[in-house]
């Protein structure tokens, strides 16, 4: 699954806005007190256009970063944009290969992507030591004002579509922020924290782009009438606010907690 450089672009400035600084700066303080001298290597999973090391790099100095995705125009801009290393992978076969040697796994608006299973199998291969920071992952969670006819049929709709397939097996959609928490519990200290877009009129494209989307996903599951998913969309466009539920997470080996 790829995602378009003009949606990555058009959705920074709400995600930037929407991490959590507090789990953040528990980050550099856990790397600033990590003993050894070497410097600390990061793996961002699903990077994109390089959103999570525009992110965190300043809060990380002198960290080896690998961005790694599936898409490589996209890499080919992370790297222009960031410096960092790159390397395209298919994370559904290349994942254990991808992750070893990590100091520090990072993602943003990844895991709701992926599957249980696939789950399961990133918890089993972390390295012992590894910490992760999962930003912006999706909570099922919207409230659009005012509200839309039909929204709770169609918010139904398309929290089942997002459930379907992207590539890792049948996605976990809203479920992922606690399915990931359950996975890193038994070895790490997690610390989970609201990240909500709060969408207003300065975000009228934003808004726009998330109702277009958001109705091709509902029409292709049949659930509401051509008519009914024309006027849920209209409306949605023309909200004067929304908010979209995320959450970010904070997993610390126990040994360094």
């Amino acid at each position: 699954m790829t995602f378009a450089l003009q949606w990555l672009d058009l959705r920074a400035p709400a995600d930037d806005a929407a991490r959590d600084a507090a789990l953040i700066a528990a980050l550099a303080d856990w790397a600033a007190q990590r003993t050894g001298g070497e410097p600390l290597r990061i793996v961002d999973l699903g990077a994109g256009a390089g959103a999570t090391h525009r992110a965190l790099a300043a809060h990380l100095p002198g960290a080896h970063w690998t961005l790694v995705d599936h898409d490589p125009a996209l890499l080919a801009e992370a790297a222009r944009r960031t410096g960092a290393r790159t390397r395209q992978a298919d994370l559904s076969r290349d994942l254990e290969d991808v992750l070893a040697g990590a100091d520090l796994v990072a993602a943003s608006a990844f895991f709701d992507l992926v599957s249980a299973a696939w789950l399961d199998r990133f918890a089993a291969a972390l390295p012992p030591g590894a910490a992760v920071h999962a930003a912006l992952t999706y909570d099922g969670r919207e409230t659009w004002t005012p509200a839309p006819p039909d929204d709770g049929e169609a918010q139904d709709a398309f929290r089942a579509h997002m459930r379907r397939d992207k590539g890792f097996g049948p996605a976990l959609g809203g479920d992922a922020p606690a399915a990931l928490a359950a996975a890193l519990g038994g070895a790490r200290r997690v610390t989970a924290a609201p990240s909500p877009w709060i969408l207003t009129e300065k975000d009228r494209a934003l808004i726009e782009a998330l109702s277009d989307g958001a109705a091709q996903a509902v029409a292709e599951t049949g659930a509401l009438t051509d008519a009914r998913l024309s006027g849920w969309r209209a409306a949605r466009r023309m909200a004067a606010r929304a908010e979209i539920g995320h959450c970010d997470l904070l997993a610390l080996p126990l040994a360094d907690a």
